[in-house]
């Protein structure tokens, strides 16, 4: 049996929301003190990179994951969230691990090191090759469809509590229609880089979502009074 918490927790808002950011990378080589000043200067939210598509082995739990959990929590923070960029489509050194056994290598470490987070987060966005190594979501978009759907429902049988990452303008580069719906009924962490905080402002919806739980509208920047390497978002309060 997995170990989880799951908490609703209040912090400083701005705009209605809560500030928050995401984490992909270890944050001590930018800013030794980054956890103790992100929360010390009003962040009330933070999302950690649990696994990652990791082209040669088909996936992997992210190896920052638990040490970023560990130093986030000592620092004070309480609403963590954990996202998971999982192995799709096909790669050019590997095949991608089992959906199942990607979930199971996530939930796996969250449960050892006895991990509390609120919600988990799945990551839909295309990768290349030529950039990354990866190709994910490159099958047809059909098939690129389906995949979605397994994932959703796999996801949906933990019985845990999921939102899904996406970016309405990658949407129909993966799938048939702008209206392809994988999993609506989940909450939508909506990607729009428009520099501007706060989920009232989202106005790119796709896949059935008409609203969003959080949106993530700065990407690879830093905190302006921590630096750090992050993408700034706001969290529904």
């Amino acid at each position: 049996m997995y170990f989880f918490v799951f908490l609703s927790v209040f912090a400083a808002t701005v705009l209605g929301d809560l500030r928050g950011f995401d984490v992909s990378q270890a944050q001590a080589p930018y800013n030794t003190n980054f956890w103790s000043c992100a929360h010390n200067a009003g962040y009330g939210k933070a999302v950690i990179r649990g696994y990652r598509q990791s082209c040669g082995s088909g996936g992997s739990v992210d190896p920052n994951f638990v040490p970023a959990y560990n130093a986030a929590r000592a620092a004070g923070f309480t609403n963590i969230d954990a996202y998971m960029f999982p192995c799709t489509g096909t790669q050019t050194s590997s095949t991608c691990k089992p959906i199942q056994t990607q979930i199971n290598e996530l939930l796996k470490v969250i449960s050892d090191n006895k991990i509390i987070v609120q919600r988990l987060w799945f990551d839909i966005e295309p990768t290349s090759a030529s950039v990354s190594g990866c190709n994910a979501w490159n099958l047809s978009k059909d098939a690129n469809l389906a995949l979605a759907r397994q994932w959703v429902a796999a996801l949906k049988a933990t019985g845990l509590k999921w939102g899904i990452y996406a970016n309405g303008n990658q949407w129909t580069a993966m799938f048939p229609y702008r209206s392809s719906n994988v999993g609506s009924d989940l909450p939508l962490w909506a990607v729009q880089f428009d520099y501007k905080p706060g989920v009232n402002t989202v106005t790119s919806f796709m896949g059935g979502w008409t609203s969003a739980l959080a949106k993530q509208y700065y990407l690879d920047t830093k905190t302006p009074e921590c630096g750090g390497s992050v993408d700034l978002d706001s969290f529904a309060a």
